[in-house]
């Protein structure tokens, strides 16, 4: 009876804890995409875009705060406590979203601090459903797990990234925004409201701790694969849509085409992505995302460079086959992310990674600013170019061609 109460819950619980992920990345979303393109019609200088990617702080630093987090989700006797976690972080969300509608009036120090507050509480409640996915879903159910995280997270960008730019283009600021409040109360309130499976072991005795975490040796060298993957992978992601903006294309065009990139191909790509790392492995899928976004980058830089190259085909590769190639190499990397981690203390193993994630990305996200607007966008292009290669050799002289024969024969979805 047990068996098939879980069997019936399992699924429902893998949907709502999509609905998270989906919320978590519609911010996301309008940070990294809607954002910069909306201030860079509104005429705000490459550098001065490159201070955006300081809103990812939270993500870096959260790290600090999870063993707190987790130490009150995961009390030593009693029930997990992650959906007040989560529902206190909304309400956070909620109340500085609901500022930024007031943006036309506000001088920028206070809009960058109702930013900040926004990402602080989306971080914080990230690492409640981390936490939750690695310890409450059976690790045969890691492969779905996973591919609700990444493939909730792409159907947020298209939301929070594309969908949300248009409605901004189309009917303003403030109704934008209260737009965007209504996409994560819609999202979040499934996994609020429905009843979710309890962790399936102890917290760990001694308590959440960064030290216990950073002594293990699959630890460090998952943060220095991601260090790696993110640098190839991330470092002018934030310039797509500006540099689309400043070849004539307009927000509701570089909206719609981001729409359908993570919506449609981000989606494909985290579902395909899951059969393909456990056909060919981690460091395979991997190296394969990698080259794939080199082309994405190598078009880029064709037409920053002024070869006649069609904008059409700009637009597709930046806005829709980027999101297929990040999203293929994500599936494999938080694939890996679910195993490394221990159980008892989840939420600060999990966010370490995630936290190099958004630290490598922040730093270089601004570097790139800088160089978009001192040297041009042709310097920004071949600099990530020869970047996405040295990384490429990183994380294959990282992971080993036996660590790959081991995914390739140990990783599989749930019911292979």
């Amino acid at each position: 009876m047990g068996g098939t109460r879980a069997q019936v819950i399992l699924p429902v619980a893998l949907a709502s804890l999509g609905g998270l992920y989906v919320t978590q990345s519609i911010l996301g979303g309008f940070i990294w995409s809607t954002l910069p393109a909306y201030m860079r019609q509104q005429g705000m200088g490459l550098d001065q875009l490159g201070f955006l990617s300081l809103l990812i702080l939270p993500w870096t630093l959260k790290v600090l705060w999870s063993p707190w987090i987790e130490q009150w989700r995961r009390p030593a006797c009693g029930p997990a406590r992650t959906k007040p976690v989560i529902a206190l972080g909304g309400v956070a969300v909620l109340v500085a979203a609901a500022s930024l509608a007031l943006i036309a009036d506000l001088p920028l120090p206070w809009t960058i601090a109702a930013l900040f507050a926004v990402a602080t509480a989306t971080a914080t409640v990230d690492i409640a459903c981390d936490g939750h996915a690695v310890e409450a879903i059976p690790e045969a159910s890691y492969g779905w797990a996973n591919m609700m995280q990444v493939g909730g997270a792409y159907v947020g960008s298209a939301f929070g990234g594309g969908l949300l730019l248009v409605a901004i283009d189309r009917m303003g600021w403030r109704p934008g925004i209260g737009l965007l409040i209504v996409m994560c109360l819609v999202a979040s309130l499934p996994f609020l409201m429905l009843r979710q499976p309890s962790p399936s072991s102890p917290p760990a005795r001694s308590g959440p701790s960064l030290r216990a975490a950073l002594r293990r040796p699959e630890i460090r060298r998952g943060l220095w694969v991601t260090a790696l993957y993110v640098a190839a992978m991330k470092s002018c992601l934030g310039y797509f849509g500006p540099f689309l903006v400043d070849h004539g294309f307009t927000l509701s065009e570089v909206g719609l085409f981001s729409a359908s990139g993570s919506l449609v191909v981000g989606v494909i790509g985290a579902v395909a992505g899951g059969l393909i790392v456990a056909r060919l492995g981690t460091m395979t899928v991997l190296l394969l995302a990698l080259a794939g976004q080199a082309f994405v980058l190598l078009y880029c830089l064709g037409v920053a460079s002024g070869l006649p190259l069609p904008l059409a085909a700009l637009a597709w590769l930046t806005q829709i086959g980027s999101s297929a190639w990040l999203a293929l190499g994500f599936v494999a990397l938080y694939a890996r992310f679910m195993e490394w981690s221990d159980p008892g203390q989840a939420g600060v193993d999990f966010t370490l990674f995630q936290c190099m994630d958004a630290g490598t990305g922040m730093i270089l996200g601004f570097l790139a600013g800088q160089v978009a607007e001192r040297l041009g966008y042709s310097s920004l292009f071949g600099i990530c170019l020869l970047l996405s290669l040295l990384c490429g050799i990183g994380i294959h002289r990282s992971i080993g061609m036996r660590a790959a024969a081991s995914d390739t024969a140990g990783q599989g979805l749930p019911g292979q």
